[in-house]
């Protein structure tokens, strides 16, 4: 497939992008500046800054006339989602109110008083506090109510209040009512701004288009005028936080002009000058975006050749160009750019060897399969992958995260770049334990974790690799293991980061990688990237990564959209399609030149041995993600179909009672299978009663919410809700609305009254395993190693709760498995698969304590209902209880039976086992009490209704039955 890139000036053949032909690394500065510290990356995402005002803030004292002495001169910053002060020439800090945190907003006003009329208050329940003393570290959240007066210096104290209030109102709108509120809000001001032609260079200088586009950078995105003249390119923002007013570029300085995609729609333009400056700006339409290309290209002072992609293709061949200079041009016209960290440019590992003491180039073992994509190099892991992609319907992917991210990339770059990791981040710098800190543990955990499969970006390849050095002296804080985090420890075999870059690009060079290098552009760039060859090379990634999988212009629902962005911004994208054949092979250094030119002696092979697949392999071809091109050629690619499954109820004879102890028939204690149901496809991963008992709520890998009536035997509702299998649900009070937990990182939000998904939220970077809702605090646990707290407000005066605000995040170093709060809401207990259980506070997120509660999985953690004790089972077949306060192991209980779930039921406790065996426990001394084999499998979930009557047990044999318990 021939590309071309729009150059200016001829390309010499020993052509180099480490010159001044594209920049080679994110351009930013690292440090702040004490006397202006506000910019776009305090924000929100796609959060709109609209003006400041020179203002006064007086902090909370004793007397006034104390605070009057404290007081602080700044601006004041007036944003769509937050207000903001800036003190300037003060290391005060800088405070942020968000208007969901806004209490109350009014004119201040007091007899006698010093302060003068012109003035507000603002109270909030949260204030967060930022770059203080203009030191990068992560913000403060102080979470109580707070007064906090302003008086401004100029401007109409009415005329800010006004704005303030509409604002803050605004939160209590729906999303679709408030985005359309702001978007008008800003088109009248923008309806108001016309190009300044003051900034014009030459009074002489005809206009040739004048539009509104966004200014791209790294994370942000800021709104203004374009202006393009007869020989200047102006860009003129509708706000004053860029450093200059106006930025010009002259036409006759352009080097290279290059479309470029956005959040996954072709509307960028990136323009890049002699010696720089370069610029991205992002237009609303492809239409626009073309005609400001076109008349720019027509312009006499520009002067722009192409250059193809088969020529750079055949430098690199005949070793004009070196394997780094071509990776990047590759990333420089698959629409990879240092302005857009969504689509920053990948680069392979390449070495496998971060233990030995030298580097042996010459040893096959030091390298990387370059054949496969990072998620393939371990068998075992991949084996999960495939086995979950199997258990998928709609558009399937191996791949719960992708190589190349915002998190990725703000991984390696913490040191060089933790402004943007904390603005990425919410204000915070990850877990010790989680930071990039090591380069052999980082090599370590992207061939063994399941939600890291990521790979390296091209400062891994730049001597004298600075971004592996804490040069600012952040405090990133201490490992478990008593080391602070600093500077990136490397390997053995490198002497420090210079020397360490220096031999990673000596090996990226060599001629191992050279002859083998192919074979992973054809994973990123070409043949395999996508479709079914992708399939075949166990190279699929979620669909939303791919170019043309959705089209955001026409998505109208604002909830879905802003899940789709959101999951785009963070999760990666696929780098545009180069190749659709296999790449050519790297001459190898024997190979000479004739006089023409021409080679000889070349051997091209290329593995085609993929043109048959298995069965299995072809079952899934309709489901995997086909680029709009492929589909012409091949099988169209369907979607789940929604909808209301046909039930099959079936009632079956109560299967036998395993054993009875003597103490359960002296307490009076039976169990009794009432029904059993069978509305699910596929294994039952979580059970739910409604408040009354009347109902069951159900979930399932088959991707279905189901409600079911008991008395009448009527199935009420059936949802698909997600295109992955579904893992977990909590019910909120009065019934009518589930949360639910998904394989595809979102949770959900379905009313039961209207039959129908009303929110989706972007929860995780990857599957969410288990989620747990108590008096309006919602905690979500993921493979990514995570477990969210969020604020999630329901009122039954609604049909719908609030949209979740998150509050704290706690890290784990492993997956979470399950979790449970206690019914104070004061705690939190989470399990994850290395057998560790830790016990957490809320909402601050303070670990207190953990333990090694087991020698395998945590397969269910649950407070006891005074929330004094802690219980817990394990794939190891332990069940353990503990003692909050005192932090000690009370009764260790071992069972040839491995149990999957548990639930309290009174004095009681309730488990299923894998062998099937429904058990009842005493809970104090975990001696059983009775237990019958539900002769339907594994027993994956369960619960008991309100009044302790009635227990309901899903099994992974699809089979809900329910008993009653007397």
């Amino acid at each position: 497939q021939s590309q071309s890139l729009v150059n200016n000036g001829n390309m010499s053949s020993s052509f180099s992008v480490s010159g001044e032909w594209l920049p080679t690394s994110l351009q930013i500065s690292g440090s702040v500046s004490s006397s202006e510290r506000f910019s776009l990356l305090l924000l929100e995402f796609g959060e709109i800054y609209f003006e400041d005002f020179s203002a006064i803030y007086y902090p909370n004292a004793a007397t006034e006339e104390e605070s009057i002495e404290r007081k602080q001169r700044g601006r004041l910053k007036i944003c769509s989602q937050s207000i903001l002060f800036d003190p300037l020439d003060s290391p005060a800090p800088v405070l942020k109110i968000a208007y969901r945190d806004c209490k109350k907003v009014h004119l201040w006003k007091k007899e006698s008083s010093k302060i003068g009329d012109n003035s507000f208050t603002v109270v909030a329940s949260q204030v967060t506090e930022m770059l203080e003393g203009g030191v990068i570290s992560p913000y403060k959240f102080i979470k109580e109510e707070r007064r906090l007066l302003f008086s401004l210096n100029y401007g109409s104290i009415e005329r800010v209040l006004k704005q303030i209030s509409t604002f803050n109102n605004a939160k209590l709108l729906p999303r679709a009512d408030r985005n359309s509120l702001i978007n008008s809000i800003v088109q009248a001001r923008r309806s108001e701004v016309s190009f300044n032609t003051s900034w014009l260079e030459d009074l002489y200088e005809e206009c040739v288009l004048e539009t509104v586009g966004e200014k791209v950078t790294p994370l942000v995105s800021n709104p203004g005028r374009i202006m393009l003249t007869s020989s200047r390119l102006y860009y003129q923002p509708f706000n004053n936080v860029e450093v200059d007013p106006v930025v010009k570029l002259r036409l006759s300085d352009l080097r290279h002009v290059v479309k470029r995609r956005y959040m996954l729609r072709h509307v960028g333009i990136e323009l890049f000058c002699k010696g720089g400056p370069n610029m991205f700006v992002v237009l609303s339409s492809s239409q626009e975006r073309n005609e400001l290309y076109e008349k720019i290209l027509r312009q006499p002072n520009v002067q722009l050749h192409h250059f193809e992609l088969e020529d750079m293709t055949f430098k690199w061949q005949t070793r004009e160009l070196s394997n780094y200079d071509y990776l990047m041009y590759l990333n420089f016209v698959s629409d990879r750019s240092f302005n857009d960290i969504m689509q920053y440019p990948v680069m392979p590992w390449i070495v496998a060897d971060y233990t030995s003491q030298t580097l042996d180039l010459q040893d096959p073992s030091t390298f990387r399969d370059l054949s496969k994509p990072v998620g393939a190099l371990n068998e075992e892991r991949l084996a999960f992958f495939q086995e979950r992609c199997e258990q998928m319907s709609g558009k399937r992917f191996l791949y719960g995260t992708h190589y190349s991210a915002p998190g990725y990339v703000l991984y390696y770059l913490a040191r060089q770049a933790p402004v943007y990791l904390l603005c990425l981040q919410n204000g915070k710098f990850d877990q010790p334990n989680r930071l990039f800190h090591c380069i052999a543990n980082t090599w370590k955990n992207v061939k063994t974790d399941h939600a890291d499969v990521k790979e390296l970006i091209p400062e891994f390849y730049q001597p004298p690799g600075d971004f592996l050095l804490n040069v600012m002296g952040l405090d990133f804080g201490v490992r478990t293991d008593g080391v602070r985090v600093s500077d990136v420890v490397v390997p053995p075999w490198a002497n420090d980061a210079n020397d360490f870059t220096k031999k990673c690009l000596e090996a990226l060079e060599c001629d191992y990688v050279s002859e083998r290098l192919n074979q992973w552009i054809d994973l990123i760039f070409g043949y395999k990237q996508q479709g079914r060859e992708a399939l075949k090379a166990n190279n699929l990634f979620h669909y939303l990564t791919y170019e043309g999988s959705v089209n955001l212009d026409y998505v109208h629902d604002p909830e879905a959209l802003a899940a789709i962005e959101l999951q785009i911004k963070e999760f990666g994208q696929t780098p545009r399609q180069l190749f659709n054949s296999p790449h050519p092979v790297r001459l190898v250094r024997t190979v000479t030149k004739t006089t023409g030119g021409s080679t000889q002696g070349l051997a091209t092979t290329v593995d085609n041995n993929s043109s048959s697949s298995s069965s299995k392999d072809q079952d899934l071809l309709d489901w995997v993600y086909v680029s709009p091109q492929e589909s012409q050629d091949g099988p169209q690619h369907g979607s789940a179909a929604a909808g209301l499954e046909e039930k099959e109820h079936l009632s079956e004879e109560a299967p036998k009672r395993k054993h009875s102890k003597e103490e359960g028939a002296q307490q009076g204690i039976r169990l009794k299978l009432e029904d059993t149901i069978r509305i699910h496809r596929d294994a039952i991963s979580a059970v739910k009663f409604s408040q009354d008992g009347r109902i069951v709520f159900s979930t399932s890998q088959d991707k279905t919410l189901k409600v079911h009536m008991l008395e009448d035997k009527e199935l009420l509702r059936s949802a698909t809700v997600s295109n992955l299998p579904l893992s977990s649900l909590a019910v909120l009070p009065g019934s009518k609305v589930v949360l639910v937990g998904s394989w595809d990182n979102n949770m959900y939000t379905y009313s039961v009254e209207y039959g129908a998904v009303t929110n989706s939220h972007y929860a995780h970077d990857s599957s969410v395993t288990s989620l747990c809702w108590r008096e309006n605090t919602l905690a979500t646990g993921s493979w990514d190693s995570t477990v969210k707290v969020w604020q999630l407000d329901f009122d039954l005066s609604v049909s719908k709760p609030s949209v979740p605000v998150l509050v704290c995040e706690l890290d784990h170093d492993n997956e979470v498995t399950c979790l449970d709060i206690d019914r104070s809401v004061a705690r939190l207990v989470s399990g994850v698969v290395d057998g560790f259980v830790a016990i957490w506070t809320v909402p601050d997120g303070y670990k207190e304590f953990e333990y090694q509660a087991h020698n395998d999985a945590v397969n269910a953690v649950l407070f006891s209902p005074d929330g004094a004790q802690v219980c817990s089972c394990g794939g190891d077949g332990v069940v353990k209880l503990f003692e909050v306060e005192t932090k000690t192991e009370v009764i260790f209980k071992r069972s040839l039976d491995i149990f999957r779930c548990m639930t309290w039921s009174g004095d009681h406790l309730m488990l299923g086992s894998e062998s099937g065996n429904l058990c009842v426990w005493n809970c104090s001394t975990l001696l059983e009490v009775f237990c019958v084999d539900s002769q339907n499998g594994p027993i994956t979930c369960l619960d008991v209704s309100g009044d302790g009557k009635v227990v309901v047990t899903g099994s992974k044999e699809k089979a809900l039955m329910i008993w009653t318990l007397s």
